[in-house]
């Protein structure tokens, strides 16, 4: 991911001379006091969509002065190959295919010529959307943007945005694997391409307003969390920030259909996930739906005010200059009440089938091996893996508003038998419980899986209730998104520090076996810091 740094919003005076502008309108002070005839500010979209082609031509230029000759003359002689391809009126290899023709290629035990092998953009496209789209899920689960892909992307140009964007993301996912790492580079090529057709599409008046626009940047923003997660970068949130703006750019009138309604969840969700700690846009709320259709959206809404706490608490709580007041401590303590009772609310709401079920499939394990996969016996079953993970979701969410309340508290230091002292009890038994059913959807996510890449192995144990078999969507699911499921929720539980003895030990196991699966290069002390220690009054 090519970062160029936080864009700066000065008129094109001051960006030149490189000075802070004050950005008054119509006219920045810095521009009128020397006489200078102020161009204005550049677009919102401008801003947060940068064309990126140039930075990343240079990035791969000096990638290949650093390759061997050797390397590089097998490089030139395979894009004479190409040129001489095109010129015979073949089809260039790398090229994708109409998106339409999304099918795999049958080889039925026998090599096919290196002319008619399907190229590596087309395979991963082909297995993204097999393994990660088409997979079976309960209907109440839909809120993510991939839910609205296929209708999109079966009526898109070959070398459309979206088309780029989904090329871009699915080989980036796919060089996940040891022996397919070589994706990645290709993917940033499609990256590139896309960033280029999106600089075009955002200032196009047609184009702007289309749900395929909208679903290309979400899918770019996806890209940026995939690259960044899996190579220790840092995440722009460019992206994000082009979703929200597109968002507003959009209006009510051009999100009125349902597929537009489920972009719109789909960015809420995106920037909770993004930046849980960042105030939503109230532009948004007037925007979104006042009505779920089920119960993953009315989570996604709920959430919204646990940003909103974040956003309120987190700026008294950090400030090492000045210690808060007792009324803005109680400030926090109500809000986070608040907030808390509206999401433990959301139970409530799940289908009857969403309820997890215990699994004693694991038993059978010996006990040195069964402990590297399940902790303190707890092994839950659910209808999917996407349930699993919307249930976790509303565990993380607890567990934020239980650490604010704790950190929160620490500040009072209230007598152990006041009603404020009791909170802390709460609290403590509130992160043990949430952090056990983290804990208990490990299996069900990751079964018995240590090797590398997204595919699905027969040796690898997953749990079931006794009476069927894990099915095979379940275990495609489980093995290609079990471990960015949970990579997030085992990191909120990781920071807890009043859990039982052991168990903050075999979460961050957990956490290291995610990464070596990935092949994620970030040190497990840098993923576990990305979140915010919380405070426990008293220890435990």
């Amino acid at each position: 991911m090519v970062y160029g740094g936080k864009p700066s919003t000065g008129c094109k005076n001051c960006r030149r001379r490189k000075i802070k502008c004050d950005e008054q309108r119509p006219a920045c002070a810095q521009c009128t006091s020397t006489d200078r005839v102020c161009p204005g500010y550049a677009h919102l979209f401008d801003l947060v969509l940068r064309d990126q082609t140039e930075a990343v031509t240079q990035k791969a230029q000096r990638k290949r002065r650093r390759e061997p000759a050797s390397a590089r003359g097998a490089a030139t002689a395979a894009e004479q190959g190409k040129t001489a391809a095109q010129s015979s009126g073949q089809p260039p290899e790398g090229n994708l295919p109409p998106s339409s023709a999304i099918a795999t290629t049958a080889t039925s035990g026998f090599s096919l010529p290196r002319s008619f092998q399907e190229p590596p953009e087309q395979r991963a496209v082909n297995a993204f959307i097999t393994n990660y789209v088409l997979i079976p899920r309960h209907p109440y689960s839909r809120r993510g943007y991939l839910d609205c892909l296929l209708p999109l992307y079966q009526n898109t140009r070959h070398d459309s945005l979206l088309s780029l964007a989904t090329a871009a993301m699915a080989l980036a996912i796919e060089g996940g694997s040891p022996s397919t790492e070589h994706y990645r580079q290709l993917s940033r090529s499609y990256f590139g391409k896309a960033l280029l057709k999106t600089s075009k599409a955002i200032r196009d008046p047609i184009e702007s307003v289309k749900d395929e626009t909208l679903m290309a940047v979400l899918l770019l923003s996806f890209y940026e969390r995939v690259l960044a997660t899996s190579e220790a970068t840092q995440i722009s949130g460019v992206h994000d920030t082009g979703a929200v703006a597109l968002v507003k750019h959009r209006g009510k009138e051009n999100g009125k259909s349902e597929l537009s309604a489920r972009l719109l969840l789909a960015v809420d969700h995106c920037i909770q996930t993004a930046s849980p700690f960042a105030k939503t846009s109230a532009d948004l709320d007037s925007l979104r739906p006042t009505t779920f259709d089920n119960a993953a959206s009315r989570l996604t809404s709920l959430s919204a005010r646990l940003s909103d706490l974040m956003a309120f608490a987190n700026p008294l709580l950090r400030n090492f200059k000045e210690f808060p007041s007792h009324d803005q401590l109680m400030g926090i303590l109500d809000f986070a009440t608040s907030v808390e009772a509206q999401v433990s609310s959301w139970p409530s709401f799940v289908p009857a089938d969403w309820a997890w079920r215990p699994s004693h499939s694991f038993d059978s394990l010996p006990s040195h091996e069964r402990k590297l996969y399940v902790y303190n016996r707890r092994v839950d079953i659910y209808h999917d893996i996407w349930v699993a993970n919307i249930w976790n979701s509303y565990r993380s969410a607890m567990l934020m508003i239980q650490y604010l309340i704790l950190q929160t508290l620490a500040f009072l230091n209230p007598d152990p038998i006041s009603p404020l002292g009791h909170r802390i009890v709460t609290a403590i038994l509130k992160v043990q419980e949430m952090c056990d059913d983290i804990c208990g959807t490990v299996p069900f996510n990751l079964g018995t899986k240590t090797y590398g890449g997204a595919s699905d192995k027969a040796e690898t144990k997953y749990p079931d209730d006794g009476i069927h078999k894990p099915s095979s969507d379940y275990r495609k699911s489980a093995a290609g998104l079990g471990g960015w499921f949970l990579m997030e929720p085992l990191k909120t539980a990781a920071k807890a520090i009043c859990l039982r003895e052991g168990q903050q030990d075999w979460i961050l196991r957990q956490i290291e076996r995610i990464q070596r699966i990935y092949t994620i290069r970030k040190p497990i002390e840098a993923a576990v810091a990305d979140m915010p220690s919380p405070s426990c009054p008293g220890g435990r």
